[in-house]
């Protein structure tokens, strides 16, 4: 049994700090052309957070508590150890170029994602695992090939300016999160696989398996806060930060970032809720073929074009084992 999150800020330098870029200079290196970059894509600088470089990691691993730290644990425990920088990158409109984007490749791909549930049936739990899920399972089939897709968790996040920066609540109650980050290490795939899912672990065991988030909006044109994807072929192995997320019963990792001007980030501007990410976490093919993406870093950034007439962002996010 996993628990929900509870809230909690990431880290106080979010909270801070201004999300004014103009003081802040271009992090980004463009020098290098890739496949977008001769159609002269529109781009978009905007701040975002990595995780800061500090000594205190040569001899404590990142961690983070996901549950409530009793503050008779103080000073000694925290709720996390991890901080962040900001920076400021570049990132690149993909409307009109979307084929160009492919999972194996880069990491990340799109699609067309029409859900038969209403927007107010997303405040279901009952009906998203119920039948959200369902289409979920049909919609990696159809545009990735699996043989069998199991979803394994999902997350509702309505941006709240009333919550706490960075709230990782319950669904609904979660926020965009602002950090790069990938969801899942190699470590953190197989024991999830094995430890919560034995017979798929037994039935795939020579098969190649993924791990895929399918993030959309709820409601669309995405004028506020919109998801940024970074190519898995800008990341270096010594860019990852392992982190582990700590369950009363289980231990998870996932990956933070350190700063690196060569990451190269895209988005689809005014994104609609039919418009669908396939996120890659995690990919066994990439052990054996290093040109295979293992996963995509992604972050949630300030758009600054939201206006009084355009909502605040809601999205919805599904996690699934993916079989081939």
């Amino acid at each position: 049994m996993e628990l929900k999150p509870v809230e909690v800020e990431a880290a106080s330098e979010h909270s801070s700090e201004s999300t004014d870029v103009s003081s802040l200079s271009l992090f980004t290196n463009l020098d290098k052309e890739w496949e977008l970059d001769s159609s002269k894509p529109s781009l978009h600088n905007a701040s975002i957070f990595y995780m800061k470089p500090s000594p205190q990691y040569d001899a404590e691993k990142p961690y983070f508590f996901n549950v409530p730290v009793e503050a008779s644990w103080s000073p000694k425990v925290k709720q996390t150890n991890v901080c962040y920088t900001r920076k400021t990158v570049a990132i690149a409109d993909v409307r009109g170029h979307e084929r160009i984007f492919l999972l194996d490749k880069h990491g990340f791909q799109l699609g067309n994602f029409v859900t038969s549930l209403s927007y107010d049936e997303f405040a279901s739990t009952d009906i998203i695992v119920g039948r959200y899920y369902e289409e979920v399972k049909q919609f990696l089939k159809e545009n990735i090939g699996a043989i069998d897709v199991l979803p394994f968790d999902f997350q509702v996040r309505r941006k709240d300016p009333t919550l706490p920066f960075g709230s990782r609540g319950a669904p609904g109650k979660a926020q965009p999160f602002a950090a790069v980050h990938g969801d899942q290490t190699i470590n953190a795939a197989y024991r999830r696989l094995k430890h919560f899912h034995p017979e798929y672990a037994q039935k795939y065991a020579k098969n190649r398996f993924q791990i895929v988030n399918v993030w959309k909006p709820l409601r669309g044109p995405v004028c506020d806060s919109p998801l940024a994807v970074c190519d898995y072929r800008t990341v270096k192995d010594e860019d990852r930060v392992p982190t582990d997320i700590i369950f009363p019963d289980y231990l998870g990792e996932t990956y933070n970032l350190w700063p690196n001007p060569n990451h190269r980030f895209y988005f689809i501007d005014k994104q609609r809720a039919e418009e669908a990410w396939m996120i890659k976490c995690f990919d066994s093919e990439s052990m054996i073929s290093p040109e295979i993406a293992q996963f995509a870093p992604h972050v949630s950034f300030p758009y600054g074009h939201r206006g009084d007439n355009n909502p605040r962002r809601e999205s919805v996010e599904v996690r699934a084992f993916v079989f081939y």
